[in-house]
């Protein structure tokens, strides 16, 4: 028979035995290889309930597939790229139809960064459009946007139109190895940082320089700065690296702090000046009245006053994801 004693050793024994197991586990979810903070960030983590669907490591990032209540998220390295939100209908009409409605013609799209196919469906809308080029670098992304059902239906099947093409491609290398020219050109892609330094050379002098030779004369460039509520300076340096590139940049802003605690930034750049009193969306919108598209080139002071002292972002250093990566850390 086994005495009281050791009774009492084996009990510790095993809640020993299960408290090493539950430590180990914890490591593994939480600080390990199993950590969701690889996929979802503490930072962007959803309000509410919600579900990690799919976790995915590619050649070029993490991605998890997240439900929040019944919204489909996309993350990539624990931030949100897109999903099925109003904040992403509010970000697609802004960032598309104002340089749509700036841009002579509107017969060839290239849109770099367009796996969600948001964009695409928004760019899709004009009747005159005859060949959207949407790209992404990875597949899965792609792949999210032409299959994945709440995606699908919420970007109105755009990736799977006759109109579009899709690529999965770098955007430097397939600008660097095409001779095509397009009417308007959108580059909406993550900023660089520390954990993606080569992001840099999407947004730099000598890349700027390559788009102005593949863009229609009469045509418009758009570059999304979407933190401008964290990283006014970001925006700014953007700007500047449009303009040592030889291109007339009006930036603009969609305030939605009250709503979602944010302000989505863009630059808009042109071969000749762009005048905000010109600009005015030919189809109907859900959220740019002429009041709102007037306020959206008026920004206020706190992003007025880090506008001077603008370094250029070049194939040769890495001003943007300092820039990004000394605002998180602060």
């Amino acid at each position: 028979m086994i005495g009281l004693n050791q009774f009492g050793w084996i009990v510790t024994g095993a809640a020993l035995v299960l408290l090493v197991e539950v430590l180990v586990w914890l490591y593994w979810r939480f600080l390990g290889s199993g950590s969701i903070r690889d996929y979802v960030s503490e930072d962007e983590e959803p309000d509410g309930d919600y579900r990690i669907i799919k976790r995915v490591k590619t050649p070029t990032q993490r991605i998890a597939l997240v439900d929040n209540q019944g919204q489909t998220l996309v993350y990539a390295n624990g931030d949100v790229m897109f999903g099925t939100t109003e904040d992403d209908e509010i970000y697609a009409e802004a960032l598309i139809h104002l340089p749509m409605a700036v841009t002579v013609k509107r017969e060839n799209i290239l849109i770099i960064g367009g796996g969600g196919g948001i964009t695409t469906r928004e760019a899709l809308k004009y009747p005159e459009v005859k060949e959207i080029t949407t790209l992404d670098i990875d597949s899965i992304m792609m792949d999210f946007g032409k299959n994945l059902e709440p995606l699908v239906k919420f970007n109105k099947g755009a990736l799977n139109h006759p109109k579009v093409r899709t690529v999965i491609e770098d955007g430097r290398k397939f600008i660097e190895d095409t001779q095509g020219k397009w009417d308007a050109i959108f580059i909406d892609i993550p900023e660089p940082s520390e954990e993606c330094p080569e992001l840099c050379r999407l947004f730099s002098r000598e890349f700027f320089r390559l788009l102005k030779e593949r863009l229609e004369p009469g045509g418009v460039i758009t570059i999304s700065c979407p933190s401008l509520a964290w990283i006014p300076e970001y925006l700014w340096c953007v700007q500047a690296t449009l303009v040592n590139a030889g291109f007339h940049v009006l930036p603009y802003h969609f305030d939605v702090i009250a709503e979602y605690e944010d302000d989505y930034g863009f630059c808009m750049a042109a071969n000749r000046p762009l005048l905000p009193d010109d600009i005015t969306p030919s189809i109907p919108t859900r959220f740019l009245s002429k009041e709102r598209v007037q306020d959206m080139f008026h920004f206020p002071y706190n992003y007025i006053k880090s506008r001077s002292n603008n370094k250029i972002q070049t194939d040769h250093n890495l001003v943007l994801a300092e820039i990004v990566d000394d605002c998180w850390d602060d």
